[in-house]
């Protein structure tokens, strides 16, 4: 028999049965709301204006000043005005999903926590890593946009402003820049919303100048051809600055900072999107007008065209419009990865050294000083058409995820029974039908053969109908599910499918990587296996077989973690082990005392009260499952 002065070793398990165990589990919205590591509070600073404001800044200064010269000289030409457009109704769907979810889930982490609500821990992983590639990279790419226009503004040679030292074009502007907002960020979050707010209202009043300035000097010859490319160039150009739609999804990463995230995160996410695709649209009219695609520049395409039609003194006040809007993304996306960083270590996948917030500042300055680092070497070394394609298809895995999310929580939650097989059949036969779709049209296929994996996509979508709905959200719905959310997954697959082989090289690698840190870090410290964690382990043993037993043991042995007794001897004395001063414990069936202690010691005597202090679903009672987390008997 087991005392609770022993100390139960925790047997070891091979990688592939804890994998097996651990990496597809759902995690509860009591594990996503931990807070524990952080050691305080973030503060809720952001108001519905406060996002709009944070999704604009982000989006528009990254895409437009950015990457518009790059996709309109070498992949969509003047047809980047449809380019821009198809992007943003592929993340227009994206962030309706990204506000189901937002309004549902306001904590730190956006995606990642979405994701682990649905698919479980190695998919939320996953999503980790295209997140970490989209923040750090689209922050290093808009820092070397800060470079050049600040060498158009000042007159420079932008080819001796970067120094060339061996394979490297090396970048200190790019890096300075990275480094001053990273430490504003550390300082106040409060401050940095406030800045941000200024930044982009100078920027909307200078974007207003460029499109009064440039629009008398658009000549319709410009846009001809429209589609030097071809329809292929559109979607590659589409994908290419999809990029520059990564805004919205960092209002959702502030969504713990939000002050009533149900309202302000639905209008913070969608409205800033539809704000920043009219004006890139509007935008992308003015340069290629101005100048032959052919000709615009890649690196300041907007100052330099002012300057070749005699406006030199505009090309000046454009630069200072792109430098406002280029601070103002830059500024989103160090914010951005640095909720990641917290995020990924208060699930301890990543160190919870990460996951410190500053009593004093309330911000995260461990995971901003880290952000701080990683995009500010990438800025220093790398290209930014290298760094552009990279951030798209890290942006697209994540949005693809998302959108499948909604999917799949609309149709399936744990505890009605439903076998998942119906299901997950339609989802894997969803994505089959849109990258099928994509590959056929990518690579010259006869029509007949796009237009079979489309009929596929559209019979999936409507057999979802036949399913029961399951989850249906208070706060914000996607409308019209399943076809929106559906609609999302074959827009961005096709994206994706467009971008080319180096890209999904690249991305490969990276899924590699983070695959291996998952594999060697993350599955040994997540989920109740860390030793500093202090959120309850549940062990659980059903029956006095020693496979119960066994796996009781292997799942809540120590002291902080937590053990469920089941109907044998072996589970209820490991129930006793745990006293009610750590974690929660509970023992029933031959227990000869039955408590119910939760985290500080509190103790409770019915089912709903213990739901209600544990956060979770279900209370227990007896052997019976008594409450839900509203304390309502099941």
């Amino acid at each position: 028999m087991l005392s609770p002065e022993d100390s139960l070793p925790r047997p070891k398990e091979k990688l592939r049965h804890k994998f097996k165990r651990k990496a597809f589990v759902i995690r509860s919205m009591a594990d996503i709301q931990d807070r524990s590591a952080s050691g305080h509070e973030l503060k809720r600073v952001f108001n519905a204006t406060d996002l709009v404001m944070l999704g604009v800044g982000c989006t528009v200064g990254a895409g437009i000043m950015v990457l518009t010269g790059v996709a309109a000289r070498d992949t969509a030409g003047p047809g980047v005005v449809i380019s821009y457009a198809i992007a943003g109704f592929a993340a227009l769907l994206s962030s309706l999903c990204y506000a189901e979810f937002a309004a549902d889930i306001p904590v730190a982490g956006g995606a990642f926590n979405y994701i682990g609500l649905t698919f479980g821990e190695f998919f939320a992983w996953v999503a980790a890593c295209d997140l970490i590639l989209e923040y750090t990279l689209s922050a290093a790419a808009i820092a070397k946009g800060f470079t050049a226009y600040m060498a158009s503004l000042c007159g420079a040679d932008l080819e001796k402003v970067r120094l060339q030292v061996g394979w490297f074009m090396l970048d200190f502007p790019a890096l300075g820049a990275v480094v001053v907002l990273s430490l504003v960020l550390m300082r106040s979050t409060r401050e940095s919303a406030v800045l941000n707010v200024i930044m982009v209202v100078i920027h909307m009043v200078l974007i207003l100048f460029v499109m009064c300035a440039g629009f008398p000097f658009s000549d319709t010859a410009n846009y001809e051809p429209f589609l030097p490319y071809g329809v292929p160039g559109v979607f590659a150009g589409a994908a290419v600055v999809f990029f520059s739609f990564i805004g919205f999804d960092t209002v959702a990463t502030a969504a713990e900072e939000a002050i009533d995230p149900g309202r302000s995160l639905p209008i913070g996410i969608v409205g800033s999107l539809g704000i920043t695709t009219v004006l890139y649209v509007l935008m992308c009219l003015v340069i290629t007008g101005m100048q032959r695609y052919d000709q615009i520049d890649k690196d300041a395409p907007f100052s330099v065209a002012f300057a070749k039609v005699g406006l030199g003194w505009a090309g000046k006040v454009v630069s200072v419009g792109a430098l406002v809007g280029i601070v103002t993304a830059l500024l989103g996306a160090l914010l951005g990865q640095a909720r990641i960083y917290v995020t990924l270590g208060r699930q301890y996948l990543l160190s919870p050294w990460l996951a410190r917030v500053n009593e004093k500042t309330g911000t995260p300055m461990n995971a901003s000083f880290t952000t701080m680092c990683t995009a500010g070497l990438l800025a220093l070394l790398f290209d930014i058409e290298q760094l552009a394609k990279m951030v798209s298809i890290g942006t697209l895995v994540v949005f693809t995820l998302v959108c499948s999310g909604v999917l799949f929580r609309r149709y399936h939650v744990r505890g009605f029974g439903d076998p998942m097989q119906p299901l997950l059949y339609r989802l894997a036969t969803l994505v089959a039908s849109s990258v099928g779709a994509s590959v056929s049209y990518t690579a010259g296929a006869h029509m007949a053969a796009p237009l079979t994996f489309l009929g596929c996509w559209v019979l999936t979508t409507a057999s979802f109908h036949l399913l029961p709905v399951r989850y249906v959200p208070q706060l914000f719905r996607c409308p019209l599910s399943p076809w929106l959310p559906s609609l999302g997954v074959l827009c961005c697959l096709h994206l994706i499918g467009s971008l080319g082989w180096p890209a999904y090289a690249r991305w490969v690698v990276w899924f590699s990587m983070g695959v291996a840190v998952y594999l060697f870090y993350g599955i040994h410290n997540s989920q109740y296996e860390g030793k500093a964690r202090r959120k309850p382990a549940i062990g659980m043993s059903y029956n006095s077989t020693d496979e119960g037993f066994d796996a009781a043991l292997a799942m809540g042995s120590d002291d902080e973690e937590a053990g469920v007794g089941g109907r044998g001897d072996e589970g209820t004395e490991l129930a006793r082990l745990h006293h009610p001063n750590k974690d929660a414990w509970i023992g029933n069936a031959k227990s000869t005392r039955v408590v119910l202690g939760v985290n500080d010691g509190r103790q409770c005597e019915s089912g709903p009260e213990l739901a209600q202090l544990n956060g979770g679903r279900y209370g227990i009672k007896g052997n019976e499952l008594q409450g839900d987390a509203d304390g309502e008997v099941v």
